[in-house]
């Protein structure tokens, strides 16, 4: 299996950009099988997650509310918490199942070493019975050399009593039993001296025969390191593709509990929400009570035309207008026109009450 082609960042962010137009969110396998299923997720996952980074995230602008809109705080707030949370949810998913597939490549690989790990202790042993055969042909054509000299020492010996067999001819040229006898000898010595060449014209072929084959087995060694060698090389880029795959796994499992604390957060801010949507609530049950308690204490003054109210409000003819700054409960706003008395009303009443002193004196 050869290695995966390599992708650059610049493709995984055409790929995601064109996903991102479509309406479509970009994720690992999507974007891999865009480009054609090239490079490994690992690769993929890192280069999505580094465009992801220089996208950034919308912060959705502050709203502000009409008076007449403050009971809906809440269900807009929770609407707008579940659309958070659905999201949040949707991409938890994604990474769970980036990892998830990241694993699954991961015992791929695996088990793609150990099948090479398994190949390369075969051909470890292949070698071994290679360089044993050769060894024992080796011992062989030592054995082969040994019988030839060995033949070639009894025909010299031979050769020695033929020679001597024949002075005794030249000598004793009258004994002819004798002569037959050594004629003999010499035919005997003459089919050992064939057998003795023909032995060692055997043995001659033989050593070719195996100088051959153990060139043979050598360059068969050869090919046999050389891809122990590639094996090994191959193991190693494995090895490697394995740790960055481990690598990109870490990062997919921190990236989900990071988002997991963001969707605790955002529950806290919920029940934050919640609690001062009911704050706001009795604030503005309580606000036309107060307001119409402060107006009936500055209607029997002489501030009664304009006065200020106890907790920083400001109160005006015609109207009250009652603004609390309670941190974040925000401005609650209550009209009391018809309780409070008109500027014209409040001269009316006192001249009456001139008048009905001095007619009681009188």
């Amino acid at each position: 299996m050869g290695r995966e082609a390599a992708i650059t960042y610049e493709e995984v962010a055409a790929a995601a950009d064109a996903c991102k137009v479509g309406g479509a969110k970009p994720t690992s396998r999507g974007i891999r099988e865009q480009l054609g299923n090239v490079g490994s997720m690992g690769t993929v996952n890192k280069l999505l997650q580094r465009w992801k980074a220089n996208q950034g995230y919308q912060v959705a602008p502050a709203m502000v509310l009409p008076t007449g809109l403050q009971r809906a705080i809440l269900e807009f707030m929770d609407q707008e918490a579940t659309k958070v949370r659905a999201a949040l949810e949707d991409e938890l998913v994604e990474h769970q199942q980036e990892a998830a597939d990241l694993a699954t490549e991961n015992e791929r690989q695996l088990e793609q070493i150990e099948a090479q790990a398994a190949q390369l202790e075969a051909l470890g042993a292949d070698k071994a019975a290679a360089e044993g055969k050769a060894a024992q042909l080796a011992l062989d054509l030592d054995g082969a050399r040994v019988e030839a000299a060995h033949e070639r020492a009894a025909a010299e010996m031979g050769r020695i009593e033929l020679a001597k067999a024949q002075l005794r001819l030249e000598a004793l040229a009258q004994l002819e039993n004798d002569q037959v006898a050594v004629r003999l000898e010499l035919d005997k010595e003459r089919l050992v001296r064939i057998s003795s060449e023909q032995t060692a014209a055997v043995l001659a072929a033989q050593k070719t025969d195996l100088e051959a084959r153990l060139q043979d087995w050598r360059g068969q060694m050869d090919r046999a390191a050389e891809q122990l060698v590639k094996v090994q090389e191959r193991a190693e880029r494995l090895t490697t593709a394995l740790d960055l795959e481990r690598t990109a796994r870490i990062q997919a499992e921190q990236s989900a509990a990071v988002l997991s604390v963001q969707k605790a957060d955002l529950d806290g801010r919920l029940v934050e929400a919640r609690a001062l949507a009911g704050r706001l609530e009795a604030q503005q049950a309580k606000a036309p009570d107060r307001a119409n308690q402060d107006v009936s204490g500055l209607a029997a003054g002489p501030e009664a035309e304009r006065g200020a109210l106890p907790d920083g409000g400001v109160l005006e003819s015609g109207s009250v207008a009652v603004e609390t700054g309670e941190g974040d409960s925000g401005d609650v706003r209550a009209s009391a026109s018809d309780a409070i008395p008109s500027k014209g009303a409040a001269k009316h009443q006192r001249s009456a009450k001139r008048d009905a002193g001095l007619g009681g004196g009188a």
